[in-house]
């Protein structure tokens, strides 16, 4: 199972707004983020109620044009659904442009699954981001053990208050063969504060649909909320 804080379907969304990195120098940068969702749902299928969903990742501009990033998110379910696991996600890519305002984001990840430590998982994928207002973007996913596929399309938009305040809106809608061949939909609204140029919280709405081809999976419509706070360092 392939279960990504960086798949947009709810966590690309909550850095819409100005990502917080604390320079170590003039090239590299470091965030961490500790968010909790009440709800875990994967490309419309949920996973687990009650989620802790800490992360960290580094960034490294390795020369004008081209980004390296690596991090770790992780799934500490607190109410299960269909099981206890813990997942693990290590991922590294690079990001570069191909034309103005249009960026290539190459990468991949490794999954590992506990307390089931020999259950993992490798996924790699390529997306288009455009640097705009809406900020769209596409992404495809190919997870290379389950022999899965799964293209999203996302955009957001991020209304700002004041100084330290702003509405982060976006939607995201897939394919993905993950859920019996199901396509799936997604909303999200989040309030987020700056409390300094290098702490933030956000508070906010979630909504998932999922329509499944198969029987085997019921039509499914998910509303929930999530907060988190991402700090520099």
């Amino acid at each position: 199972m392939n279960i990504k804080i960086a798949t947009i379907s709810t966590a690309a969304f909550l850095a819409l707004s100005p990502v917080i990195h604390a320079q170590v120098d003039e090239r590299l940068s470091v965030s961490a983020t500790y968010a909790f969702e009440s709800e875990f749902v994967f490309r419309g299928v949920q996973i687990s109620g009650d989620t802790f969903t800490p992360s960290v990742e580094a960034r490294y501009k390795a020369d004008e044009n081209m980004d390296l990033y690596f991090g770790l998110w992780t799934s500490l379910p607190v109410q299960k659904v269909y099981n206890n696991i813990k997942e693990h996600e290590y991922y590294a890519g690079v990001t570069f442009p191909v034309l103005d305002n249009l960026k290539v984001d190459l990468g991949g990840s490794y999954y590992q699954y506990r307390p089931y430590t020999d259950d993992s998982t490798v996924e790699g994928y390529v997306g288009l981001t455009w640097e705009s207002v809406l900020s769209p973007a596409v992404y495809y996913y190919y997870d290379a053990d389950m022999e899965e596929s799964t293209v999203e399309i996302s955009a957001g938009y991020t209304i700002p208050i004041d100084l330290k305040t702003g509405l982060i809106l976006g939607g995201y809608a897939g394919y993905s063969e993950f859920a019996m061949d199901s396509k799936y939909i997604g909303l999200m609204a989040d309030l987020s504060y700056s409390f300094t140029r290098y702490a933030r919280a956000t508070f906010g709405v979630r909504m998932a649909h999922l329509d499944p081809e198969e029987d085997l999976l019921d039509t499914d419509t998910r509303l929930w909320w999530g907060a988190s706070f991402t700090a520099g360092f």
